[in-house]
């Protein structure tokens, strides 16, 4: 299994993206760069998105593949939690803001087709099993661990300011989990206001984990505030130095294989 990361920052900048991952080039996690990262061409190979949750920088190019890809006549199928369907619909996919893309448009069929989920009970999106873990944000949100019939499992913690331990008691747990860090130590209270991690509260999920007798697996760090990522980057290889886990920097084009 391939994990193309199409973005790994919180913000979108000349050379920084809206988080999202690409799987095997078929199945996305999260749309903020779904249409930035990709080609037209590779747009139109998209099968499937596993959104997290409702806020504009996971949801954003949803409008822009769906017109791009309106040619195509299967539809893309959309995993997400009622009120982020709600949320898409009534905001964005409004008839207003952007084409109702889940209802025919003029001789096109529908180019979306929601699938609603909920968070702990699994489910099959093409040759992957998928288990859709509750994460603590200001809305509902779901972070992923997605296993490939053909082997290897990633994980990815969505927007959250903790409980994490579900990430890695999973059977078989994630070899890699892509998790978010957006602030450093010194911006805790902007962090817990805004449902955040800070190498601080991550490095206590962990300490929690190994105290469970639980494996930690290969933690790639996403979501990142541009302009704070040298600062966090010194904070978090201190962190991984103390308790002795893998943990490096996500970055646009990186790609990771399990």
């Amino acid at each position: 299994m391939e994990i193309r990361v199409l973005g790994a920052h919180c913000l979108e900048s000349y050379d920084t993206r809206h988080t999202c991952f690409l799987i095997d080039g078929v199945l996305a996690v999260d749309a903020g760069s779904l249409a930035s990262a990709l080609t037209g061409e590779e747009q139109r190979r998209v099968v499937a998105v596993l959104l997290t949750h409702l806020h504009f920088d996971h949801i954003r190019d949803l409008p822009t593949v769906g017109l791009a890809t309106l040619s195509e006549p299967k539809p893309i199928d959309l995993y997400s939690l009622l009120e982020t369907r709600e949320s898409v619909k009534r905001h964005i996919l409004n008839s207003q803001m952007y084409p109702d893309l889940t209802q025919p448009l003029g001789a096109s069929p529908p180019k979306y087709r929601f699938n609603l989920i909920q968070a702990r009970v699994p489910f099959e999106v093409l040759s992957y099993q998928v288990n859709p873990i509750p994460v603590l944000h200001p809305v509902p949100s779901v972070g992923f661990v997605v296993e490939s019939d053909a082997g290897g499992s990633v994980g990815y913690t969505g927007d959250t300011s903790g409980e994490l331990l579900p990430f890695f008691q999973g059977t078989p747990a994630p070899s890699v989990l892509f998790v978010e860090v957006t602030f450093p130590d010194r911006l805790a209270d902007l962090a817990q206001l805004t449902g955040h991690l800070t190498p601080e509260t991550l490095g206590r999920q962990v300490e929690a984990a190994l105290a469970a007798g639980l494996t930690v697996p290969k933690l790639v760090v996403v979501h990142m505030m541009p302009e704070h990522q040298e600062e966090l980057w010194d904070q978090l290889t201190a962190l991984a130095r103390k308790l002795g886990v893998d943990l490096t920097l996500g970055h646009e084009g990186m790609r990771v294989i399990v």
